[in-house]
């Protein structure tokens, strides 16, 4: 194994290590924020969550790899090893720094910055593919976040209109017990109180969740948190199948240029994902406390909701080759929610859209920075 192998694991190691420390927030925040879990086991979870989808990324997402690879660069472009470098060094700085304020920032962003800011210094700004640019990457991520706003603020208000405005006592619970006298089936009651169908020896009820703790304790019950765990886990899942492919594509693209062929798809998945679960483990509190505690008070419905416009989004984005920034989809589900609470921390909010408009040019800075320093010393 070379040198130029060994530095080029070891910077794509250390952008995994930083998105994972920022960025396992976006699926778990609302497990915290709504009450459902404490800060160590919704990070556990993530992390989980999020190794696997990195895992399988190399299997599900190789159309990710083709657009962080060589698919922003133009045709022709005489690439070099530096302006690789400088890319991981530039995108990474710019998520540790971002990390160690607290503010969730895109990874995403912050590798399309770098990457475009190096490659217009060091190819020149035809170097750059800006129609695939515009189509492939920049138009997704900024409509992504508009789209879940929407669809979050849809949903919630399409679930309490059908329940009515006791969002307290809408049914969040599914019971199964057995029942001890009825018909062989019985339709669902569609009065006030809770919906029964009976079968032959089951009686299934639909309640608020605290109405079948206290009044059905032996029944077998799938509640709103336990799907809330369900999507949080999801959305985890598709942002370790969104990150990782791009990380690994730029990676792939450098260590070709320096001669490193040894470095092939799975070791370098592997290698993503460990960074991904030690940065997460290690550095997820500090930005999961600003998006679960400083944007708004929600409910296990409102972060359900969150959590599953943000796994369907991303998952999506993520097999066709679409880049959606995480963070923005999972914070534009939670500022919906906070919409329609009234109840949104307009400082909060005003400190995170700030870094998101700053990540681009700042990655780039760095980037760019990086790249004359390695040609200045070299």
């Amino acid at each position: 194994m070379t040198l130029t192998t060994v530095t080029l694991a070891a910077l794509g190691f250390a952008l995994a290590f930083v998105n994972g420390a920022n960025d396992v927030s976006k699926g778990i925040a609302t497990l915290v924020g709504s009450g459902v879990s404490e800060y160590r086991r919704a990070i556990v979870w993530g992390t989980i969550w999020t190794a696997i989808g990195g895992l399988l990324g190399a299997i599900l997402a190789t159309a990710m790899v083709t657009t962080f690879g060589n698919g922003l660069l133009a045709p022709g472009t005489t690439q070099s090893l530096g302006a690789g470098v400088a890319t991981l060094l530039g995108a990474s700085a710019w998520v540790l720094i971002a990390t160690r304020t607290g503010l969730p920032v895109s990874t995403t962003h912050a590798i399309v910055g770098s990457l475009v800011g190096v490659a217009a210094v060091a190819y020149g700004v035809d170097g750059v593919r800006w129609n695939a640019l515009g189509g492939k990457v920049v138009l997704p991520l900024l409509l992504t976040p508009m789209l879940s706003f929407a669809l979050v603020t849809v949903l919630l208000k399409a679930t309490r209109r059908f329940r009515g405005s006791a969002v307290a006592h809408m049914p969040d619970c599914l019971c199964a017990e057995v029942a001890a006298t009825g018909p062989a089936l019985a339709g669902i009651s569609r009065s006030a109180g809770p919906q029964v169908a009976r079968a032959t020896g089951l009686q299934l009820v639909v309640a608020p969740q605290a109405d079948c703790a206290v009044e059905r304790p032996a029944a077998a019950r799938l509640t709103l948190d336990h799907l809330h765990w369900f999507t949080a886990g999801a959305a985890s899942f598709a942002r370790g199948m969104n990150d990782a492919p791009k990380i690994v594509a730029l990676v792939l693209a450098a260590s070709a240029l320096g001669g490193a062929a040894s470095m092939g798809h799975p070791p370098l998945f592997l290698l993503v994902t460990a960074g991904m679960v030690v940065g997460s483990l290690v550095g997820g509190r500090r930005v999961t406390r600003v998006l679960a505690e400083k944007v708004t008070p929600m409910d296990h419905r409102e972060g359900f909701l969150a959590n599953l416009v943000t796994a369907g989004l991303v998952t999506t984005g993520a097999t066709l080759g679409l880049p959606m920034s995480t963070t923005h989809v999972s914070s534009g589900g939670i500022i919906g929610a906070g919409a329609q609470r009234s109840s949104l921390n307009t400082k909060t909010l005003r400190d995170i859209v700030l870094a998101w408009v700053v990540t681009v040019p700042a990655a780039a800075a760095l980037g760019i920075g990086a790249f004359l320093l390695g040609r200045w010393l070299t």
